[in-house]
């Protein structure tokens, strides 16, 4: 039964095997599509690229995709990043095949928040290549980070910027000639019923 005030709504739901919106000009240098997923790539040695999921601005969100490192080596990361009004601010949440995490806020520079080795216990796909999950619920300034429905990081608290675009993030490290992350899909709920 549901319930009387609804569900959250679905703001954006891509499943990139069964739907590939058109990628603009200015994108089409670093992401591609191979094989049904988004492809979003970095050659340049110790640099992040980035591409916004849509464009739109995004508040009160939980915003989980299935991501992997389709090309690279163990010091490059891929994941998301969200609450990005403008391309130098932003929050990334990404994960290294070795199992490395790393959480931080981006102001011209990173401030790291979350940065080593995951729990052994944690369930991780290891390896270029696997699949993993990654999950934020971002609330007000409040933000929580999961990976494969685990917890990885609660309430950290930042007033700055509470809006703005979300998507795909990528760092290359300084072994691959290359680093590209791969999609699956990416979801963004509402975290309030209409109403």
């Amino acid at each position: 039964m549901a319930s009387p005030s609804g569900s959250p709504p679905i703001l954006l739901n891509l499943d990139y095997a069964s739907l590939q919106p058109a990628l603009s000009d200015d994108v089409r240098d670093f992401a591609h599509y191979v094989d049904g997923a988004l492809r979003v790539g970095s050659s340049v040695p110790d640099g992040n690229q980035g591409m916004a999921a849509a464009a739109m601005i995004f508040g009160d969100v939980i915003v989980q995709a299935e991501l992997s490192l389709a090309e690279g080596a163990e010091d490059d990361l891929y994941g998301l990043f969200l609450r990005s009004p403008t391309a130098d601010l932003y929050y990334a949440f990404a994960v290294s095949p070795a199992g490395q995490v790393f959480i931080g806020s981006y102001d011209g520079e990173f401030m790291p928040l979350v940065s080593g080795p995951l729990d052994p216990d944690m369930q991780f796909g290891y390896g270029v290549g696997q699949p993993n999950r990654l999950q934020v619920v971002a609330v007000g300034p409040s933000l929580t980070f999961m990976l494969n429905g685990m917890l990885v990081s609660a309430e950290i608290v930042d007033e700055r910027y509470q809006e703005g675009y979300l998507g795909f993030f990528v760092h290359h490290g300084a072994t691959s000639a290359r680093a590209e992350l791969q999609a699956a899909w990416i979801q963004v709920r509402g975290v309030f019923p209409p109403g």
